[in-house]
Order: structure tokens, then sequence, then C-alpha cells
């Protein structure tokens, strides 16, 4: 039997607990350890990071890395799961057995998307709108709306003032999601990921744009069961 934790982080504006439910439709042995970021669920009441350099130092700080691990991350979470793993190997700690990246660009390529942490209110929610797949039940909920938004803006933050800096691709199996018509990532964006590893990259775009890992939940399990079994 499989043995293996597997570490999830959120995308942007979203707590983890929603991954608890995905142990049921993945191998035996697989341990689901949903990775909360500050300002979110259970830790509402602390300020969200709006820089990724201490959200890492945190999360190196916290998370126990022994044993068998794995990584997934969609969204701003592929980003984080990424720089994590990159961020054990220049600490010289236990690397993870597979990085599943999803609804994110490869990180050297250009991210052509509007910066929008800074706007005001009434901006940052017309460019929401505009140019970024955000469910509108949101945008228009003023209750939702004030718990989710200061998250969101502080989360995109992190994406925007993100800064690549040039390392040796990982040497572990890793795993390309992306969406189809996905305004974040493009198909070639996601192609892109190979040049983050020694190993041959597995592709895979799933109908429903960015959020296709919900739209397309199963498929996505499906995916990463096969990724978690190819690669135990």
């Amino acid at each position: 039997m499989m043995s293996l934790r597997l570490f999830c982080f959120p995308y942007g504006g979203a707590g983890a607990s929603g991954y608890r439910a995905w142990a049921r439709d993945l191998p035996a042995g697989v341990e689901i350890v949903p990775v909360n970021f500050p300002g979110r669920e259970t830790r509402f009441r602390e300020a969200p990071y709006t820089h990724l350099d201490p959200l890492l130092a945190e999360l190196v700080r916290t998370l126990d890395f022994g044993g068998r691990f794995a990584f997934f991350g969609h969204s701003l979470g592929a980003l984080v799961a990424f720089e994590l793993a990159r961020e054990l190997r220049r600490q010289r700690k236990p690397a993870p057995s597979l990085l599943v990246v999803s609804g994110y660009p490869a990180p050297h390529l250009h991210r052509d998307r509007p910066h929008v942490a800074h706007l005001s209110h009434d901006d940052f929610v017309a460019t929401l709108r505009a140019h970024f797949d955000v469910n509108d039940e949101l945008l228009d909920d003023p209750i939702l709306a004030e718990m989710a938004l200061p998250v969101l803006r502080a989360d995109l933050a992190i994406v925007e003032t993100y800064a690549y800096r040039e390392e040796p691709p990982l040497d572990l199996p890793l795993v390309a999601f992306g969406g189809v018509g996905d305004p974040e990532a493009s198909e070639e964006q996601i192609r892109g990921w190979q040049a983050q590893s020694t190993r041959p990259v597995r592709v895979r775009m799933f109908p429903g744009g960015h959020f296709f890992v919900n739209v397309q939940r199963q498929a996505v399990l499906d995916e990463i069961a096969l990724a978690l079994r190819s690669h135990s």
C-alpha cells in the first residue's frame, strides 16, 4: 500500500479545507494535508502575506517533511508548491517525490496579466470582472466580498511581486495541468513547465476555464492518482 502525504496548496482567495474530500478518490495510503495560508478559514484573524518569501519561510518552518510526500497546488498554490520545492533544495532538505502544478504558467515565462493589487476597491472589482475568471456571486455579495476580497488582493500581490530566479531544473517528476480557455494560463504556458524538470513533464489540459480543478474534479483526481501510482 502506498504511504505518502500529499500537501495541497490553495488558489488565490481560497482556503485549503476543500481538499480533504479528495482522500476517498486517491490511492489507499495517500494522506491529504491541506495547507492553509494566513487570512482564511481557521487562520482568518491573521494578516495574509503579500510577498512569497515570508510565506515560504513559514512553510519550511512549520510543515513536517519527514517520510514520503508530494505537492499539489492550483494557481497561486502551484507557484507556492514550485518555489517551496526549490527552497527545500536550497536548504538541502528532503524533496517531494512528485510535484503537480495546476492552472499557473511556467514561472520563467512572462505573465501577461494586469496588475490589480494596488487598485482602489471599485477599480479592483471592475478589473477582476473584466480580466479574471472570478465568480460574479462573490463580487456581487457584499458579505462574501468583504471576507474574500482582502485575501484575494493579498494573494494577487504575492503573484505580482514575484520575481523568478534562474536555478537548475528540479530533478523530480513534475505534472502540469491547464484549463482550456483559461485566461490565467495558456496551453503553451502550461507546456513551458517542461523547462523546470530534468524529467519528461506530463501535461494534461481540461475543459472548464481557470477553475477546471473544481469543474473537472473527478478527472483531475484521476490524473493525480495516476501520477502518484506512476511515481510511488
